[in-house]
């Protein structure tokens, strides 16, 4: 099998450092480089990583096959609309987009223009979530009754707290990760979300940093905790923890728990150095095969979906109320 072609739109995105050392070293992807459009911090990023910069946008999409967006949220709409039908496929960065209409608009374009269209959702690669996804499939536990889950970490930097280029705080970032792998675990739809939010933990923000989701998955109560509540020391970036309660017993899923505790008498501090499976790799590989072979892969439909939860827990904190994600109001 041939190299994909492969490019990357942006160095914005914190995941672009993993993608790119994925990029460029694996056998499946033959790496063209990056273009950004603060050209600065593009040309940082690539003498960091030592690949290519490019100056103009047109000419490294001319040169891709495929292409990864990982600019900041707002901007998304705007690259990959630039980019359909010049490339066969687009892996979009989370969130596909801030908002619903954005959304729909991009899969419109891409659609029309023939151009395959992705949502960057590694947790589903993880082998702890292809576990619970199949104990969850074979019933063997039963029902679910019950789900609580967080998705806690430290504030982000730079733009991620800045609402015209990230579109929100804490629910536009760490909201998505869990709906899609709920939505994908379950075969299920979110049906209503009531949201509670604040800026509570840390000083200065435009944007909330703390958020309780109270959501129906179909008939199954859930809870998402998607605050940026991890201090500075912590020594990881956060977590994702799934725990669902089911009629025969209850599955508690650490996502990324695979990791060697380092501590050092120079830096004072203590490191998490993870050592397991790679969920950004498996991802990466596995859109080589969507685009190839149309296998199994997080569409631009489950991107709009997750993004249809975010919008509406939004909506949900300005009426004050449980407000419809799916269905018919009451």
């Amino acid at each position: 099998m041939s190299k994909m072609t492969v490019g990357l739109i942006s160095s914005a995105h914190v995941h672009a450092d993993s993608y790119v050392e994925i990029l460029k070293s694996s056998d499946a992807f033959h790496f063209i480089g990056v273009w950004d459009d603060d050209q600065n911090r593009g040309k940082r990023f690539c003498n960091l990583h030592g690949v290519d910069y490019f100056d103009r946008f047109e000419d490294l999409i001319s040169t891709c096959e495929c292409v990864v967006v990982t600019s900041e949220n707002v901007k998304h709409k705007e690259h990959i609309i630039k980019c359909a039908g010049k490339v066969k496929g687009i892996l979009c960065e989370k969130p596909l987009a801030p908002t619903i209409d954005d959304a729909q608009k991009m899969i419109e374009v891409c659609a029309k223009q023939g151009t395959n269209l992705c949502t960057a959702f590694p947790v589903r690669f993880h082998p702890v979530s292809k576990r619970v996804k199949e104990i969850v499939v074979s019933k063997e536990l039963g029902e679910i009754k019950m789900i609580i889950s967080t998705n806690r970490g430290k504030v982000p930097p730079g733009w991620f707290t800045s609402p015209e280029l990230s579109g929100g705080g804490a629910i536009m970032d760490h909201v998505v990760h869990v709906v899609d792998f709920l939505r994908w675990s379950t075969g299920k739809e979110f049906r209503t979300v009531r949201t509670s939010l604040g800026r509570q933990i840390n000083k200065g923000l435009q944007v909330e940093d703390c958020a309780i989701l109270e959501l129906k998955l179909e008939e199954i109560p859930v809870t998402l905790d998607c605050s940026w509540g991890m201090p500075v020391s912590y020594p990881y970036w956060g977590e994702v923890k799934i725990r669902l309660i089911l009629e025969k017993g209850v599955i508690e899923a650490d996502v990324f728990s695979q990791n060697i505790v380092f501590r050092s008498n120079e830096s004072h501090h203590e490191e998490w150095i993870n050592y397991g499976d790679n969920a950004d790799e498996a991802m990466l590989l596995s859109f080589v095969d969507f685009i190839r072979y149309g296998t199994d892969f997080p569409t631009a439909k489950d991107g709009l979906e997750a993004t249809r939860v975010v919008e509406k827990a939004y909506e949900s904190v300005k009426l004050n109320r449980e407000v419809v994600i799916h269905g018919e109001e009451r």
